[in-house]
């Protein structure tokens, strides 16, 4: 009797939580449950408005707990000294106990285990979950863990603990999938005698999620808005300073331009106070500093005349929001470093765009951003190939292959490499 397949999802972020990580392990359990796996997820995510049989929730103590409390004031300590920013330790333990109980009925199952980084406590539930069994393990990274940052961030101590659980999970895994070819050269290059384990799965849509053209508001100015969270090097602070030269010189009027940032953002994104408070009174920024629910965040995005893209810190990361962005049809600003994939996928996709590179001089700045605010043209549209290549239910279909490559014997079939962007000349 063929066994019953079972892929259990670590992740953190998961619908309804409106933020951009939750969407691509959604898509995976939407598509593989129809290509007939049992899919179970552990999230952080609360369900309680929209409870799913297949999803299981589970509370960070760490959000919710008193800062009194000891387990909380380790994690403090750990975030602080070894993996700033958002981690999931103790939610990790919390979620391999939920996992084991989930499991325990399945002796005679195929079961795979997905974790999906970041943050880290899915990839740290995985790691401890399959210790010791039969179970296959795919680690998604959609960022890289080691952030390769030239600004002085992260300190030796930070460095050396994260390079060090980076290679423990490459080398435990058997499978890492990765969700754009920068980070897989660089990992190849890195790790040689790993690279058969890596695959690319990029991020992309989901093609049931229909989106409704709608009509531009009439308006005086043109209204450029950024919407998602601004952290962890994605500064916005030389663009900014770009417009407010322009508006300062004449080169673009004041009242014809306004620059919208909607979503939580880190102070290191953004300048000075005293600089925000100016560019508020002269009328060309505002700033939305919350989570907004995901319908409303597409509606204005929608009503932009155009979206900003802030990538300028790393040429191995392509933000999810870039393939909402791309189907939303309206022409994008990329803040980004030369030889990102994202200018590479801008590109090929057939859309209005224009790249503003993050080592410019500020006159090369100010001359892209004057540009892009006064070109005629402002409606994008995205070809055939953006379509097929970003498809969500493919890319589900190209996970179900790597799951099966990895549950046959080593003897009947070697693993290949997953690619669902080939090099191609165009």
């Amino acid at each position: 009797m063929t066994p019953e397949k079972v892929v259990l999802l670590f992740a953190y972020h998961y619908p309804p939580e409106n933020v951009i990580g939750a969407a691509r392990p959604y898509r995976f359990q939407k598509y593989l449950s129809r290509l007939g796996y049992r899919c179970e997820v552990l999230t952080a995510a609360d369900q309680s408005c929209c409870p799913n049989s297949c999803v299981t929730y589970v509370g960070d103590p760490f959000a919710a707990s008193s800062r009194a409390n000891l387990a909380w004031q380790a994690e403090r300590g750990v975030r602080k000294l070894f993996f700033p920013g958002a981690l999931g330790f103790h939610w990790s333990f919390l979620a391999c106990r939920a996992a084991r109980s989930l499991l325990s009925p399945e002796e005679n199952a195929q079961v795979t285990i997905y974790s999906t980084f970041p943050p880290i406590g899915p990839h740290l539930a995985a790691l401890s979950l399959v210790r010791n069994r039969r179970w296959k393990w795919i680690a998604d990274f959609r960022d890289p863990l080691i952030h390769q940052m030239s600004d002085g961030r992260h300190h030796w101590l930070q460095s050396i603990a994260q390079s060090r659980l980076e290679k423990t999970i490459l080398a435990k895994a058997d499978a890492v999938v990765v969700s754009n070819d920068g980070l897989e050269r660089r990992w190849r290059s890195t790790y040689p005698k790993l690279g058969d384990r890596i695959s690319v799965i990029w991020n992309g849509y989901d093609p049931e999620d229909r989106i409704e053209e709608r009509q531009l508001p009439e308006r005086d100015f043109q209204l450029i808005s950024h919407i998602g969270a601004l952290y962890g090097g994605r500064c916005i602070s030389p663009l900014l300073e770009s417009v407010s030269r322009l508006v300062k010189t004449g080169r673009v009027a004041r009242e014809r331009i306004r620059i919208r940032l909607v979503g939580p953002v880190d102070r290191e994104c953004l300048p000075s106070a005293k600089f925000l408070e100016q560019a508020k009174c002269d009328g060309w920024l505002e700033i939305i500093p919350h989570q907004v629910p995901q319908l409303e965040a597409r509606g204005m995005a929608q009503e932009s005349n155009a979206l900003l893209l802030i990538q300028p810190h790393s040429t191995v990361q392509v933000p999810g929001k870039l393939f909402e962005y791309l189907r939303l049809k309206r022409p994008i600003l990329a803040y980004i470093l030369p030889g990102s994939p994202i200018e590479e996928i801008l590109r090929r996709s057939g859309a209005n765009y224009r790249c503003v590179y993050a080592d410019a001089s500020a006159e090369e700045i100010d001359s892209s951003l004057e540009t892009f605010v006064k070109q005629k043209e402002r409606s994008s549209e995205t070809n055939a190939w953006f379509a097929d290549k970003f498809n969500g239910r493919k890319q589900a279909e190209d996970l179900g292959k790597l799951i099966q490559s990895l549950h046959r014997p080593r003897t009947q079939v070697a693993q290949t490499p997953v690619r669902t962007v080939p090099q191609t000349n165009d």
